[in-house]
């Protein structure tokens, strides 16, 4: 326990001395000075310099975790695109690679094979990784190790996809997550501070939807908790193409959004440049006023059901709206309930499933080593 202790301070402070490591754990000097050289005999920790010149005359030595002690993958796959970061233990990303055509995310074996060509460019073996953690535009059902919602993924519709994920790496541990979730995992660690209880509305060309309770997902009994795209409002008409697609998705899904802009007097080839004109177009108002009007009706729900602490819109189109979007959200909201948690836009940088895809799979490299 003290070893890891150590290790995760250590992650948390980047160098330290044998005092710091005494003053933030509690342990006596002795076991300050064991502690780190046994970390040091293990390869885990190594020396890094010497720290400032204290009152008696001597520089501390200072030692940080060692970066090649262990590997961890982050995979973004979605349709036509797989993107692959790979980062030493440390945190510090040593290769990445996006592939972007008509087959590169045609399945668990193409993802593999970007995988292995990103970590001929860090100079591994993919062997060396410990971790790997694939997201996914689905939910993904650990239990029964299948995906769904991903008919726009072709190769990853068949059971037991995970397992082959698993055979072809087997050294490292391999897991399925949805991309929202793992924006929302993104979301909690740049938004330090604020509550760890909240729900993320995603916001892109589709719809979707993560709860972050005390700081841990909640996925649901199979993987599909926060699909929102299947939430019903007022306006929301129940047929054949909403139980495939959902019926959020038709009223604030790219489709409804180019109409809207339609309506207004807009052509638009995607929900960005939809939203966009809107916003830029002054007498488009009752249009936005209409789509926020259906998301905060979505959210209502969530609120009535969950009490999130806050609410966090993500995804292109509410970092297109910015505070606009989130104000005129949040006044329909007002407009609905009698009390409704802070709205806000997402902090998190522009890549947050990529990047909480990272820090999931560092979270379980980091498991693995410290505690082998």
């Amino acid at each position: 326990m003290n070893n890891r202790v150590v290790l995760d301070l250590l992650i948390e402070h980047d160098t330290l001395t044998r005092s710091d490591v005494r003053t933030l754990t509690g342990v006596s000097k002795p076991t300050a000075s064991l502690l780190l050289q046994r970390l040091e005999e293990s390869g885990l920790v190594r020396p890094s310099g010497l720290g400032d010149t204290g009152p008696g005359g001597r520089a501390p030595q200072l030692y940080r975790i060692n970066p090649a002690a262990g590997y961890a993958a982050a995979v973004d796959v979605r349709p036509g695109s797989v993107w692959v970061r790979i980062s030493n233990i440390a945190g510090a990303i040593v290769a990445e690679r996006v592939d972007q055509n008509d087959q590169a995310a045609n399945g668990p074996d193409r993802a593999a094979a970007i995988i292995r060509s990103c970590c001929e460019t860090a100079g591994l073996s993919p062997a060396q990784l410990d971790a790997i953690v694939v997201s996914v535009p689905g939910s993904y059902d650990s239990a029964a190790d299948t995906l769904s919602y991903v008919d726009h993924l072709p190769g990853w519709q068949h059971a037991a996809v995970g397992a082959e994920l698993r055979m072809l790496f087997t050294n490292a541990s391999v897991a399925i997550e949805n991309d929202v979730n793992l924006a929302a995992i993104a979301e909690r660690d740049a938004a330090r501070g604020e509550s760890d209880s909240f729900f993320l509305f995603w916001l892109d060309e589709g719809v979707g939807g993560a709860i972050m309770i005390d700081g841990a997902l909640h996925r649901g009994s199979r993987g599909a908790a926060g699909e929102a795209a299947f939430m019903l409002i007022p306006g929301a008409v129940f047929d054949a193409e909403s139980r495939r697609d959902g019926a959020l998705e038709r009223l604030v899904g790219e489709h409804a959004l180019r109409g809207l802009a339609a309506g207004a007097g807009h052509e638009a080839a995607t929900a960005a440049e939809a939203l966009s004109a809107l916003l830029g177009d002054p007498t488009a108002a009752p249009a936005v006023a209409e789509l926020c009007n259906r998301y905060a009706c979505a959210i209502a729900s969530v609120i009535a059901l969950l009490d999130p602490a806050r609410v966090v819109i993500a995804g292109k189109l509410a970092r297109l709206g910015g505070e606009r979007l989130s104000a005129e959200i949040a006044r329909q909201l007002a407009a609905i309930m009698p009390a409704a948690p802070p709205l806000a836009v997402t902090v998190a940088t522009d890549t947050p499933i990529l990047d909480g895809a990272m820090l999931m799979s560092l979270e379980i490299a980091r498991d693995r080593v410290f505690t082998t």
